[in-house]
Formats: structure tokens, sequence, C-alpha cells
């Protein structure tokens, strides 16, 4: 046990009213990583009164889901500790200008996979391949026999796992990450063609915002990229839930695999902020080290999976500004 699990796990004891987060936009490691906690507290600590907050649902159905509190807005409720999941930096999970909770002293513990800059006392990370493989292990250590694998905690297990390794094709699938999926598939074992096919499905809505981004499709070498102007979703009435699922589908399934195109980004409005935007970048193993342009524009993530937010009039001007970062980056 390292010096961070421990003073989680002092925190974790002591504490009577924990919260827990994770990342805005959360994908399927994010919902796994904070529901697998949520239930191993609740199983260790019953008397304790442990509660999850987020503004979405998962899209896909996942094992205790239905005890996650959706609000638009997080607030102070008493909390004597926040963990946050699948992030390391309080800004991510939280909204400065939304958020009441934003600048709450209680204690603040993260548990994440991410590359980070140094080593934080508040940070359990061991880069490993999901937050919920770290959840799990870090939960494993600190607890020893007070920690029980059930059906949804293995079944959370698998999901956040198979799904943040792109079913262990990734880097960052280690022996350990292997030894961890079949202790709990020994367990219970998960239909992960059944689980792949309803993770994909997208809503009738996204469709026309998946031609939109099309029309935007610009290739120079072996990068691709696109974006959603403003101006678009508000002549075709397009919806936030379909322009962001269109987004994600372009960005996983098809900015990469255009004959050529190794790696890219897409760039997508906020329909929250004013001159707020959104660039996500991929990139395919051996091409390009996609993590080192977005730390550049005040982002970070995966070196071959990472992304940023940029504040600018117009799209035209976030393209131009992540340009010339990867300009510079290539040349370099």
């Amino acid at each position: 046990m390292n010096k961070q699990e421990k003073r989680l796990k002092k925190e974790i004891s002591k504490a009577k009213n924990i919260l827990i987060l994770t990342h805005r936009g959360p994908d399927i490691d994010a919902f796994c990583s904070m529901l697998l906690l949520y239930k191993e507290l609740i199983n260790i600590f019953p008397s304790k009164r442990i509660t999850m907050k987020t503004r979405q649902y998962p899209t896909v159905k996942l094992p205790q889901m239905e005890n996650i509190n959706l609000v638009e807005e997080i607030d102070s409720e008493n909390e004597d500790l926040i963990i946050c999941t699948d992030s390391s930096e309080w800004e991510l999970f939280v909204d400065e200008h939304k958020d009441g909770i934003f600048n709450s002293k209680v204690t603040k513990f993260f548990i994440d996979h991410h590359r980070i800059d140094e080593e934080r006392d508040e940070v359990v990370n061991e880069l490993r391949s999901s937050a919920t493989e770290q959840v799990y292990v870090t939960l494993k250590r600190i607890f020893e026999k007070k920690f029980k694998v059930d059906e949804d905690i293995a079944s959370l297990v698998q999901y956040g796992i198979v799904d943040d390794t792109g079913r262990f094709l990734y880097d960052i699938t280690t022996p350990e990450t292997m030894r961890v999926f079949a202790e709990v598939m020994e367990f219970h074992r998960v239909d992960l063609e059944e689980f792949a096919y309803k993770s994909k499905k997208f809503p009738k809505d996204a469709t026309d915002a998946v031609v939109e981004f099309l029309k935007t499709l610009k290739i120079e070498g072996d990068m691709a990229y696109m974006y959603m102007p403003k101006e678009i979703i508000d002549e075709k009435g397009l919806s936030k839930q379909g322009v962001n699922t269109a987004q994600a589908f372009l960005r996983d399934s098809y900015l990469r695999f255009i004959q050529g195109v190794h790696w890219g980004f897409i760039v997508r409005p906020s329909y929250d902020y004013v001159n707020k935007w959104y660039v996500s970048f991929r990139s395919t193993k051996g091409y390009q080290d996609v993590e080192v342009i977005a730390k550049k524009l005040n982002g970070g993530g995966h070196e071959y999976s990472s992304a940023t937010k940029i504040t600018a009039n117009t799209v035209e001007e976030v393209v131009e500004r992540v340009l010339g970062v990867v300009n510079e980056v290539v040349s370099s």
C-alpha cells in the first residue's frame, strides 16, 4: 500500500458523508469506475452516506446506475470527503460558473490512470489500463478481507476495462490487467458481444450531425480533422445529444480509418457556454503523440487519445489555433 492509498483509506474510514464524482462528459470507464467505487464502499460501510452525482446517465445499462443522482448543478451537501474518478483535475469534474461546490475546501481524492506531470498526495494513479482497474486494485489493497466481489462489481470491472482498452488492443493493457479481468470473470462473466453492440448504439438525431461534421472534413497528409460551426447547429436545429454522439462516433470509429489517415482531431462547441469549444484528438500507434499537442493547448490525456477546451469566438479561430500547435509539434 503506497502513501496515497494509506491516506485515502484513512479519509474514507473517518468520513461520514462521501460524494463520488466522475468527469464531465463521462465515457464507460468513467461511469464504471464511479459505480464500482460506490458499490464497494456501500458494501463495506453501509452506515455511511455515500452519494454519486452526474449530469447525465450512461448510454448503456450498467449495474448500480439507478443510484446515480442526476443533477444540473453540483452543490455542497455537508460532505466531508469527495472522491473523483478518471481524472486528476478538479476543473474537469465541476464548473466554476455553475457549481456551488467548485470552491469547496473539503478533502478531495482522485483515482486516475492518465499520465500526470508530478506525483501528488491526493492522487492514486499507477498508470493502469483504466480508472476502473485502478479503483478495483486500490480498494482490494486497502480494505483487504473486507473487500468482496459480487456480480455487479465483476460486471463493472469487465465493462470498464474492455471499453478503455479497446477490448485489450491498446498498449495500456498489461499482464496485471488480464489478471484482474480473469479474477472477476471467474466470479461472473458478462456478454461482451452484447455489451459492444449496445454501447455502439446512437440516437437517430445524431445522423444529421454526422452529415454536417463530414461536410467540413479536411485531410492534410496523414492527419484529418472536422468541426461543427455553431451557425449550423442553429440552422439545422441539431440537438446537444445528437452533436455530442456524432462527434464521439466520428472520433472513435471514422477519423483514423480513412485510407492514408492515422490521426486527427474533431472540434465541437459547448451548448452551455458561449465561446467554449471542445477539441478531441485521436491517433494510431506509432504515428503521433497527441497528448503533446493537447498539453500545449492546456489539455491532456493519453498518447493516442487526448482532449482540450479552448475559448474562442468562432470555430475557424479554434481550428487555426490547433493547426498552429500541430505544425509546431510535427515540424519540431
